[in-house]
């Protein structure tokens, strides 16, 4: 079971990766409204889905799984933020820091349902990043 956890958290971190280096190649064309739009998914739906995932894997260390979930979301908002202003940085930080705390909530008490539904959002929602540029 850890092996599938970790190759589903492997591909949670290629994605948000390639969607990255997508839009940094397209930063030039992101106004302000979408760049916010793209630090709050992508570090809500990256802390909402780590957090669940190694929450339903690991329910006996709930704090620890927290502290890790919020700072990558944190980090993972700042840096898609940083692709347009500091007011689209801080919208995806604060933005990953509520959905660091939530996603291990819901990972402790999920099921395998959950937790798969999770990860379809994190594709779906980076693909969703990638083409809402209009070059």
């Amino acid at each position: 079971m850890s092996i599938l956890i970790l190759f589903v958290l492997a591909s949670y971190f290629l994605v948000c990766v390639v969607s990255y280096l997508f839009l940094r190649k397209m930063r030039y064309l992101i106004s302000y409204h979408l760049g916010m739009n793209l630090a709050m998914t992508a570090s809500g739906i990256m802390g909402i889905a780590v957090g669940t995932l190694l929450g339903y894997a690991f329910p006996a260390h709930y704090t620890v799984i927290t502290i890790f979930a919020t700072i990558l979301a944190m980090g993972i908002g700042a840096l898609f933020g940083a692709l347009v202003d500091y007011q689209t940085l801080l919208s995806g930080v604060s933005n990953g820091l509520m959905a660091g705390i939530m996603g291990p909530m819901i990972g402790v008490v999920a099921d395998l349902m959950l937790v798969t539904f999770c990860s379809l959002l994190v594709y779906i929602m980076f693909g969703l990043l990638c083409f809402s540029i209009r070059s």
